[in-house]
């Protein structure tokens, strides 16, 4: 990159921060470009939030400030091809962290990044730090700020040494993802690993397809469908020395995901509904039983012209683990949004525990002492956003 538009991009981001444009294209000349986007917002959050969201390590209600910075790049390599790369990181103010761990000091850490190259008609390939092909299938009930997206898993598996091969067309779209050996990447549920979800990757590979078809009354309809299938390290820890019980990614050989939704309308003006299915099913190894999570999720919004949005929800999850726990969880997300601007908004949202197992079932277990996720205390917030 040359130092001129190195120096635009610092300026950019600069001036971003004091003023009310949207995210911006802040060089654009001869086939390249490079757009800076972020946000900055404040949110109270309720005592027994969990996942460190309240900034303190007791839990209790607590102002967290968070932040987003990031940068999209693409130039032109040919007629045909075009290079792309995403580099976006996430801040926030001191406190807990995800696995409960206090902190003195800011956090700053990357969501996305990749690089990648556009074939036009003959789709993109991209190879970087994101979610795999299933995350596809999960957008359509994935509404909410904080509380929904409690039937599903894969929402926030961002893993790095990702390759993935999209391609759009007619209305259909298709995603092929594989991942390569990584340690500590973050696997949703993978709750007998301990605080974090941490496991040591072997390989993965992911595929999803769906269509999208024209608008019907109010908005189009869409169906996705994904399936993914990983398998853990099992050689990097030395037997002599450990346990099993102590090393979790020697107890998990690997896991199969399907997972399909359905969507109708937009969520940008009138009525949306949407209804997602997944299941992930962990195969064990040492002698701890196989377990499955599956859960669905059913949504409606509807956007007013005006700005502002009404969304509300149903989730269940189910965690059945073979001659052991077999629980559920029932949660209702709500959440009223209106943005005053196309740069700032304002929120409330809250989740609300419909009937989640609390009391002892199998081998003693509730949902909670099963998967370490509490759905049990009702919970709330609201917030500011400030999007550039």
């Amino acid at each position: 990159m040359k130092k001129s538009l190195l120096a635009m991009a610092v300026a950019a981001v600069a001036v971003a921060a004091t003023s009310a444009a949207s995210a911006a294209t802040v060089y654009d000349k001869d086939g390249t470009s490079l757009a800076v986007y972020g946000r900055i917002q404040g949110v109270v959050y309720s005592h027994s939030t969990g996942m460190g969201k309240t900034g303190n390590s007791y839990n209790d209600t607590g102002l967290q400030g968070t932040g987003r910075l990031g940068f999209d790049m693409r130039t032109q390599l040919t007629d045909g091809i075009a290079a792309f790369a995403k580099a976006e990181w996430e801040m926030a103010d001191s406190g807990e962290g995800r696995g409960g761990s206090k902190g003195d000091d800011d956090s700053f850490k990357s969501r996305y990044l990749w690089v990648g190259a556009d074939f036009g008609v003959y789709g993109q390939l991209k190879a970087g730090k994101f979610e795999d092909a299933v995350k596809y299938v999960l957008l359509p009930t994935d509404i909410f700020d904080d509380f929904g997206c409690n039937g599903q898993l894969d929402n926030d598996d961002k893993r790095d040494g990702m390759f993935m091969y999209t391609w759009n067309g007619y209305g259909f779209t298709a995603n092929v993802s594989y991942q390569t050996a990584k340690d500590s990447q973050l696997v949703d549920g993978a709750w007998l690993a301990g605080a974090g979800e941490s496991l040591d990757i072997n390989n993965a590979y992911a595929v999803s397809v769906g269509y999208q078809s024209p608008d019907v009354l109010f908005g189009p309809i869409g169906v996705r469908l994904g399936y993914a299938h990983t398998d853990f390290q099992d050689d990097v820890i030395d037997l002599k020395n450990a346990t099993d019980a102590a090393t979790p990614t020697l107890s998990y050989d690997d896991y199969d995901q399907f997972a399909a939704s359905l969507y109708w309308g937009s969520l940008n003006v009138g009525p949306y509904v949407g209804a997602l299915y997944q299941f992930r099913d962990f195969g064990m190894r040492a002698g701890v039983e196989d377990y499955k999570v599956q859960g669905a999720e059913f949504v409606v919004a509807y956007g007013f012209e005006n700005g502002v949005s009404l969304r509300a929800g149903y989730n269940w999850m189910n965690f059945d683990q073979d001659q052991g726990a077999d629980v559920d969880a029932h949660t209702i997300p709500v959440i009223a949004m209106y943005n005053v601007t196309p740069n700032f908004r304002l929120w409330a949202e809250a989740r609300f525990d419909a009937g989640t197992d609390d009391d002892k079932g199998v081998n003693g277990k509730n949902f909670k002492s099963a998967t370490t996720v509490d759905f049990e205390e009702n919970v709330y917030s609201v917030g500011a956003r400030y999007t550039f």
